[in-house]
């Protein structure tokens, strides 16, 4: 990895972000997790009144549906916001004309991502420690917090998030769309990785599909490690299968960001 492009990206990304939208992205953001943690606190007090279905708590491991729903809506921000901006690096840089002069450039696939995803890292975690807060006056309380459990949770959703990312810019920039894609992606997971109720309640198709996404195992690790409800066992296999996934992300996000490059500068060049 190029050590200048990652510290060159990151200070780009911040300059960018504090001179062109400092605070419109932030509390957008937090808004879009708040109406989350309201919706599901609306449903569990007064479309459910506060019960929860003995095939719901076997399921979600826990019996406190509004700490695990505040859970996924905090990771599920965390999970747009990386996601997201990280996906649309290239194609904004196409947007604005500089891609082809990015591609002259000393330019490193692995130090650029890394760079923009640890910058929307930093500021994500400002963004999600205040939705956190915002999810306190609903209920969110830590029940069984592991400091292991959160640091390798963290660390592997990060790792699945990257790999996820890579394939959502290559159809972003193959497409030279970013709303349908982003937008479709982001109703799939919200649907079948977890993130409000378990997946378990969905048809087994669904619940195939879900696997395949390394959300899914991302969700259900950090919840693990803020509330319990998993052994150690339990932890380590999910644990394994997210890194194993987000490796084939990667592996293959990689090599086709390439190909999709090459396909996006000869359409430019008509």
């Amino acid at each position: 990895m190029n050590f200048k492009v990652f510290c060159a990206t990151i200070k780009k990304g911040i300059q960018i972000r504090i001179r062109a939208y400092p605070v419109s992205f932030m509390v957008g953001c937090i808004l879009t997790s708040f109406y989350t943690i309201l919706g599901s606190y609306l449903m569990y007090h007064y479309f459910f009144l506060g019960q929860l279905s003995e095939s719901f708590e076997l399921n979600a491991r826990t019996t406190d549906y509004m700490s695990y729903a505040i859970v996924g809506s905090l990771m599920y921000q965390f999970i747009v916001r990386t996601c997201l901006n990280v996906s649309r690096t290239l194609i904004t840089e196409l947007r604005e004309g500089t891609l082809e002069s990015l591609m002259l450039a000393p330019f490193k696939r692995t130090s650029y991502f890394l760079g923009n995803m640890t910058m929307q890292t930093v500021l994500t975690i400002g963004e999600t420690a205040v939705a956190a807060v915002i999810g306190i006056a609903f209920g969110f309380r830590i029940s069984d917090f592991n400091l292991y459990h959160f640091i390798v949770a963290i660390s592997l959703s990060l790792y699945g998030f990257f790999g996820l990312s890579l394939m959502l810019g290559c159809v972003m920039l193959y497409t030279r769309d970013t709303y349908i894609s982003q937008n479709t992606l982001f109703a799939i997971i919200f649907l079948v990785c977890g993130i409000t109720f378990p997946k378990e309640a969905l048809p087994y198709c669904l619940q195939l599909f879900g696997n395949v996404i390394p959300v899914t195992d991302a969700v259900t690790l950090m919840r693990a490690s803020l509330l319990g409800g998993l052994t150690d066992s339990e932890f380590l296999y999910l644990g394994l299968q997210e890194f194993i996934l987000g490796t084939i992300y990667i592996v293959a996000g990689m090599p086709l960001m390439k190909h999709v490059e090459h396909i996006a500068l000869e359409q430019m060049e008509g």
